[in-house]
């Protein structure tokens, strides 16, 4: 450690000190590291010469020292706590970009008379940029109104036929509504008469149904039988089956057993179970044939069961008469009442004709839209710059082909790349200062993209786009554009010169002298600026913390304090 014997050596290191770095200068930071505060070193530019002058003042006070038989207090610069308002500026650049590109579509297919669109070229509104030759859209017009007239003709002439075939009609509809008259009352007389015969007939038909019904009756008594039987017949055929199954070709054994004792008391287990298997077949057989018997019987009885069968001539001669009467009386009422009506064209035919009539004049129309287009030709709708023009590629237009683009001046943006690190201070609203050559231009961050991209260097870096508040006609498109943003701002709250902030794995801290003594103090740092920092605890106003670039200061050391701007005076001072 380098310590001072005479205030003779404080004031040379002083006066060598400002010479050497001169006035304060305030600079912007261009990313976040630069806006930390700063740790306790020398700035790198003054490095060298420092340490020359370094070495030189050592043999100086090296001198000094031998002729002081008594150790001197050091003497150090401070500044003073005090109030401010400190902004915090993020610097960056970006590229100029229009919001608001649009390409601009042929609306005719014409040649293409002249084209004013120049890439680059600024256009306003209004602006026409191309125009047409409508010779062969003027000519085309003629013909769809010569198509139309034509179409129209048509149309009244099958409106005047279908008017006459109209009267035609009516004048047969009258004739066919008298002959229908006349046909309506004898269907009137036969159908008093077939009313009569009916009655009689339903009479007859319930006798008939009463029989038709007994008879089902007894069809589903029968049946009933029937099913019974045939469930007894399964029943004992599966019996039947099983001995069978279980003893077949045993029935000789089975009687000789039985015949050796009736009483089957001295036969083995297996001859009685043998005898009662044949048993129980015998009876399963009788039951088998009886119950079939009675089916067939049963069946033979449903089977001869007849329901009585029932004509009424008369009737139905009379009913047939009256059919025969009624159809010609509705022919001839159908053809008085759409007589008329089937003569001329439909509702809906007389719909195709003005369907027809109407898309003639569509078509007719079209054509003189497109004259009309073609004479006014092709315009910008928005200020703005030339970004491209295809229609140089050719000297005829397409209707729908892509002419020129133009790129909005009055809704314009800057997009920059932001660190991952300083993501955090990027709040959408904050105001920008948007610098292009020696316009300068207000600014509104308007969008914060969420997900960080590698850049052409690999480095991940977040997209953002400021809008331009007040674009002019000075703007370019494509320009790269300085930006210097407000991410933070604290007023009325300590402040110190950020170059007395130190920084130790324990937190920030500064030297203050109390006392005649150097001591630490930790602090809790806020907003910071290029040169000033706040600080929210640690310190109070009027304070004085070391700020002496020069001297390597250790908690402890004895030191006499000195202003800053006192020792920059007297710096300035001795270099004159």
């Amino acid at each position: 450690m380098f310590s001072k014997k005479k205030k003779e050596q404080d004031e040379i290191l002083d006066t060598i000190d400002t010479d050497m770095t001169g006035d304060e200068s305030s600079f912007e930071l261009e990313d976040e590291e630069a806006s930390k505060p700063p740790k306790k070193k020398l700035p790198g530019w003054v490095i060298i010469p420092v340490a020359a002058v370094f070495i030189i003042i050592v043999a100086v006070a090296s001198q000094l020292s031998k002729g002081s038989g008594k150790a001197k207090d050091a003497t150090l610069q401070v500044s003073s706590v005090d109030t401010g308002n400190i902004k915090e500026v993020y610097n960056a650049s970006g590229k100029i970009e229009s919001e608001n590109t649009k390409t601009y579509y042929s609306p005719v297919s014409a040649p293409i008379k002249k084209c004013s669109a120049i890439v680059g070229s600024t256009v306003k509104a209004g602006d026409v940029l191309i125009t047409y030759d409508t010779t062969n859209l003027e000519r085309d017009n003629q013909q769809a109104q010569l198509t139309l007239q034509s179409s129209l003709n048509a149309s009244q002439a099958t409106k005047a036929q279908n008017a006459k075939a109209i009267d035609a009609a009516n004048a047969a509809s009258s004739q066919a509504a008298e002959q229908a008259n006349k046909l309506a009352d004898k269907v009137n007389d036969l159908a008093g008469q077939l009313d009569a015969a009916y009655a009689q007939n339903e009479s007859a038909l319930s006798t008939v149904q009463s029989e038709i019904d007994a008879n089902n009756a007894s069809r589903e008594k029968l049946q009933e039988e029937i099913d019974q039987y045939t469930a007894v017949m399964t029943e004992q055929q599966n019996i039947m089956d099983r001995v069978n199954a279980g003893y077949n070709g045993r029935r000789a054994e089975a009687d000789a057993a039985k015949a050796k004792d009736p009483t089957l008391t001295s036969l083995t287990e297996e001859e009685k179970a043998l005898v009662k298997a044949f048993e129980d077949f015998d009876k399963a057989q009788a039951a088998y044939t009886e119950a079939k018997t009675a089916c067939d019987k049963a069946t033979a009885d449903l089977n001869a069961i007849k329901d009585p069968e029932y004509s009424n001539t008369e009737y139905a001669e009379l009913k047939a008469a009256y059919d025969a009467a009624y159809a010609e009386w509705e022919a001839a009422y159908n053809a008085a009442n759409t007589a008329s009506a089937d003569a001329g064209m439909t509702s809906s035919e007389m719909a195709n004709l003005d369907i027809s009539d109407n898309l003639a004049e569509l078509s007719a129309l079209t054509p003189a839209e497109l004259v009309a287009k073609g004479k006014e030709g092709m315009k910008a709708d928005m200020d703005g710059v030339i970004a491209s023009v295809d229609a140089l590629q050719t000297n005829a237009a397409t209707q729908g082909m892509a002419m020129f683009t133009i790129a909005s001046t009055e809704k314009v943006r800057v997009k920059i790349e932001v660190s991952p690190d300083d993501y955090e201070k990027m709040k959408v609203g904050n105001k920008a200062v948007i610098t292009v050559g020696e316009f300068k231009y207000e600014g509104t961050l308007k969008k914060v993209n969420k997900i960080a991209i590698e850049n052409a260097k690999g480095n991940p870096v977040i997209g953002a786009e400021i809008h331009i508040d007040n674009p002019d006609e000075n703007i370019c498109i494509g320009a790269t554009a300085k930006i210097t943003m407000t991410v933070a701002e604290a007023n009325d709250v300590l402040v110190v010169p950020t170059e007395v902030i130190n920084t130790s794995s324990d937190g920030d801290f500064v030297y203050v002298i109390e006392d005649g003594v150097v001591r630490k103090k930790t602090v809790e740092l806020g907003t910071a600026s290029t040169t000033q920092i706040e600080v929210k605890s640690g310190l109070k106003k009027g304070e004085k913390v070391v700020n002496d670039l020069n001297v390597d200061i250790t908690e402890g050391m004895k030191a006499t304090p000195v202003e800053k701007q006192e020792a920059d005076a007297s710096a300035e001072a001795v270099k004159e």
